[in-house]
C-alpha cells in the first residue's frame, strides 16, 4: 500500500501524529484537601485513634461488596498481609503469575514460601486455567491471581480449581480498580482480594493498599497480619503476639486522600473504558496489531493498554515499532517488564538473602517455564491510558499507529 506523502509516518520523514501534549488533569485538589484537614483536626494520625482509615474500610468494602475491608501501607503489604492470614509457611507453594509486579512475589518470598509461575493467555495476558491446573502439587496452598491491566482473570474457572483442589484463591487487584467479572467487582471472588493505592494507580493516597474478604476469620487475622499481631480488641485480656506479622498500618492522612479518591473511582474507570473501547475500534483490522482481547465476561479499567505487534504480518520488529511509534509522539514502551518474574536475577540464583538457604532453592527457575509469558513480553507494546486523555488524544493516537503499521506494510511489500 502506497503512502501519501501528506500523511507519511514520521520515521519517514512525515509529521508526528501527536500535534499536542496528552490532556492531563489535576489528580488531587479540594477533596482530599478537606480530608486531610478533617484529619489533622483529629489530632493524632493514628488509625487506631481517628476516623479515616476505618471510614475508608468501611466504603471500600461497600464498593467492592464484602463484608469486611483492611487498610494498609501498600499493594505489596496487602498482599503480604493476605500471605500471613491464609498461614501461608516455609516450604509451602503459591500459583501465581510469571508477568507482575515484584510486589506480588516478595510477600510469598517473605513467608519462606515458594513461587510456581502458571503460564497466561496470549491476548488477555492472565493466568490460564489449565497452566494453573498443571502448577497444583500437594505442596501447592494458594493461587494468587493477578488480574493484569485491569482485565479480569476467569474467576468460574479459577473459582472451581481452587474448590476442587481445596487450596486458597486470592486475587492482587493492584492494577485492577473498578475491573468486573460478571458484572461484580474483582476482589470479592477469592477468599480475599489485595488492591493498591500506589500513587500510579487508578486511585492513590502516594501509597496504601487495601484488603477486602467475607470471611470473618480471615478478617480478624488480617487486622493482626498488618499491625505486628497487636490485638486492639476492647475486650482482649491478653494482647500478646500469637504469630508472626508486620508493622503495615496505613495513617490517618492517607486514609482520607484514599476516601477522597474512591469517590472519583466511577469516573475515572468510565472514562478509560469508553477512550479505551474506541481506540480499539478504531484500531480493528490493522494488519499486524493483535488488540487486547477482555476475558469474556469481563468489563477491563484498563490501567494500561497493552498490544501485541504480528512481527511476521508487520514485517517488522517490535522495537522497531515501538521506535516508530515514539517517532509519531506516543508514549509507549516496549516489553513491559522485558522478561518474566522467574527470570530475575534474584529468582536464578536463588538469592534472597546474603546467606543461609530459602525454601525457594529447591526449585529451578529459568528461561521457557510460561513460553505464553514469554512470548507476550518479547512482542507488547504499552501504551499509558489517563482518564483525562481527551478526543483529540484518541485521533492522534489511533492515527500515529494506523500509519505507522502502513509504513511497515509498505515497507514490506516494496
Amino acid at each position: 500500500m502506497a503512502i501519501s506523502t501528506d500523511d507519511r509516518a514520521a520515521v519517514a520523514g512525515g509529521k508526528p501524529a501527536k500535534t499536542k501534549p496528552f490532556n492531563k488533569e489535576k489528580r488531587y485538589g479540594e477533596p482530599e484537601l478537606k480530608q486531610l484537614t478533617e484529619a489533622l483536626e483529629q489530632g493524632s494520625l493514628f488509625f487506631a485513634h481517628g476516623k479515616k482509615v476505618h471510614g475508608l474500610e468501611a466504603a471500600f468494602a461497600k464498593v467492592i461488596g464484602t463484608k469486611y475491608a483492611v487498610a494498609c501501607s501498600s499493594g505489596t503489604a496487602a498482599i503480604h498481609g493476605a500471605m500471613i492470614a491464609a498461614g501461608i509457611s516455609p516450604g509451602d507453594e503459591v500459583i501465581t503469575a510469571p508477568i507482575t509486579d515484584m510486589g506480588s512475589i516478595v510477600p510469598i518470598l517473605w513467608q519462606g514460601a515458594i513461587p510456581v509461575f502458571a503460564d497466561l493467555d496470549p491476548r488477555t495476558y492472565n493466568m490460564d486455567p489449565g497452566s494453573v491446573e498443571k502448577c497444583i502439587t500437594p505442596a501447592t496452598k494458594a493461587i494468587l491471581l493477578v488480574h493484569l491491566a485491569g482485565n479480569p482473570c476467569d474467576m468460574n474457572a479459577m473459582k472451581e480449581i481452587a474448590a476442587r483442589h481445596n487450596v486458597m484463591l486470592i486475587e492482587d487487584c493492584a492494577q485492577a480498580h473498578g475491573c468486573l467479572y460478571e458484572g461484580k467487582p474483582v476482589g470479592s471472588f477469592g477468599a480475599m482480594g489485595c488492591f493498591s493505592y500506589n500513587e500510579f494507580k487508578h486511585i492513590s493516597c502516594g501509597d496504601g493498599g487495601v484488603i477486602c474478604t467475607d470471611d470473618e476469620k480471615l478478617y480478624g487475622r488480617l487486622r493482626l497480619s498488618v499491625d505486628k499481631c497487636y490485638n486492639r480488641s476492647p475486650t482482649a485480656l491478653d494482647r500478646s503476639p500469637t504469630f508472626l506479622a508486620a508493622n503495615y498500618r496505613m495513617t490517618e492522612l492517607q486514609g482520607g486522600v484514599a476516601i477522597a479518591q474512591l469517590e472519583k473511582l466511577p469516573s475515572i474507570v468510565e472514562r478509560r473504558r469508553k477512550w479505551c473501547g474506541e481506540l480499539s475500534q478504531r484500531l480493528e483490522g490493522v494488519a499486524g496489531i493483535d488488540l487486547p482481547v477482555v476475558t469474556h465476561a469481563g468489563t477491563t479499567s484498563w490501567w494500561f493498554y497493552l498490544m501485541r505487534i504480528n512481527e511476521s504480518v508487520m514485517g517488522a520488529k517490535t522495537d522497531e515499532v515501538a521506535a516508530a511509534l515514539k517517532a509519531e509522539g506516543l508514549p509507549v514502551a516496549a516489553h513491559y517488564i522485558g522478561k518474566t518474574i522467574y527470570e530475575y536475577p534474584l529468582m536464578v540464583n536463588h538469592s534472597a538473602f546474603d546467606h543461609g538457604a530459602h525454601p525457594f532453592a529447591k526449585r529451578e527457575y529459568k528461561k521457557g517455564l510460561c513460553p505464553n509469558a514469554e512470548a507476550i513480553l518479547a512482542t507488547c507494546i504499552m501504551l499509558p491510558v489517563n482518564e483525562a486523555h481527551d478526543q483529540q488524544d484518541l485521533d492522534e493516537t489511533a492515527h500515529g499507529i494506523q500509519r505507522v503499521a502502513r509504513y511497515f506494510q509498505s515497507k514490506r511489500s516494496a
